[in-house]
């Protein structure tokens, strides 16, 4: 991977609120599947991102991502997906 944008603020709660706000316009747009680009995102954004599922009206599927080692850079991380109930129905 190559590094596009390097953050001033490598603050946890930056990184999470970045990656929040990302996932919240794909809801605020409508997107039928929401996902993070292919990447996990952070166990700390799970109980605001199935808040902001609820009240936009998708079902949040969360996989915790399996770790070989204590060295593995992600632990703490979860895949995450949701599906635009209407879309299911």
């Amino acid at each position: 991977m190559k590094l596009i944008i390097k953050f001033t603020d490598q603050s946890e709660s930056f990184c999470n609120g970045v990656e929040f706000g990302r996932l919240l316009e794909k809801m605020e747009r409508g997107d039928l599947i929401i996902y993070n680009n292919g990447f996990p995102v952070h166990e700390e954004n799970i109980n605001v991102i199935k808040q902001a599922c609820k009240e936009y009206g998708y079902i949040p599927i969360m996989n915790e991502v399996k770790v070989d080692n204590e060295e593995d850079m992600f632990e703490g991380w979860q895949y995450f997906t949701a599906l635009k109930k209407e879309f299911i129905n």
